[in-house]
């Protein structure tokens, strides 16, 4: 039964005091300072199969251009903080992720870390990982953040039933925060609000793939047993993007010999030593890759 979830603000209050003086008695320049307050909403969507979502942010930053060679970042927060997601958003609870002051001028990246997720399944109570396979979400195509005297707030708007996919048939899961909109304000004026998916899409550093393998039927952990001289099909086309881009996949198979394709077939020879299978994926930005042993089955053949 869809529900309307109430928006859930996080905020962060950000700082940094700068002050700068001389070694011998000259006048003391005062830098002009910034109190920002740095907010997440949830979008208005029921994710059906939790009662709770924990996501631990660990650390958020802030880049302030100072030349085309030249970055200067800010942290905001480095202290990993827990939240309950829907606790929070049906509660309507306010959290503070970190605290600090910000000198003002022109910011153009947002970095948001993220480095672990729990569910708890409505249906039996049971506690899930929830994978996260790219930490860090990046917003840094943006010339939106003009920090100035007073309160600023950015308020993110993250679609929790768009970043939560299933794997495996239901048995994993993985988080790829994925962003529906944002708004820029100072104080009581909104400088910038959007919730266009294209333009929000070109604001937000590429995702990585989501690798998904799966050899002789057997969900890929850290190894795989299999007997020797026998071929069997390691399958990757459960390889989930985000943004949607055009995959290509290499697979090194350890023996010497590679493949290209979501889906390969391969047969290992008897070894004393596992194998080492790589799979490299491109999405035409970036690389991510996986790797799992292959062991043979030495009962089965000797």
């Amino acid at each position: 039964m869809n529900m309307k979830w109430k928006i859930l603000m996080v905020c962060i209050p950000i700082s940094l005091l700068l002050l700068s003086c001389g070694c011998v008695e000259q006048p003391v320049e005062t830098i002009k300072l910034e109190t920002g307050y740095l907010e997440f909403l949830i979008t208005d969507k029921n994710i059906e199969k939790f009662d709770h979502v924990n996501v631990t942010f660990s650390e958020i930053k802030i880049s302030k251009k100072l030349s085309d060679d030249n970055t200067s970042w800010v942290t905001i927060t480095s202290t990993p903080k827990t939240v309950d997601l829907i606790y929070l958003n049906l509660s309507n609870i306010n959290e503070t992720l970190g605290v600090a002051e910000i000198e003002t001028g022109n910011y153009s990246k947002l970095w948001i870390h993220v480095t672990n997720a729990t569910g708890v399944l409505n249906s039996t109570g049971e506690t899930v990982d929830i994978d996260v396979p790219s930490g860090w979400l990046k917003m840094q195509h943006l010339h939106l953040f003009n920090i100035t005297k007073g309160n600023n707030t950015i308020l993110i708007d993250i679609d929790l039933e768009g970043s939560i996919h299933t794997f495996h048939g239901g048995q994993e899961y993985k988080f790829i925060p994925v962003i529906s909109g944002f708004e820029f304000k100072h104080e009581k004026k909104i400088k910038v609000r959007e919730h266009n998916k294209s333009k929000i899409k070109n604001m937000v550093g590429n995702h990585l793939p989501a690798i998904d393998i799966i050899v002789n039927n057997t969900v890929v952990k850290n190894k795989v047993t299999l007997d020797a001289d026998v071929n069997y099909t390691l399958n990757a086309s459960g390889t989930f993007d985000v943004d949607g881009d055009n995959l290509t996949y290499i697979w090194d198979f350890g023996d010497g010999t590679n493949a290209t394709g979501p889906i390969v077939v391969h047969s290992f020879s008897d070894s004393n030593k596992p194998y080492t299978v790589i799979l490299t994926v491109n999405d035409g930005t970036d690389t991510v890759s996986e790797d799992f042993k292959i062991h043979i089955n030495k009962e089965h053949n000797g």
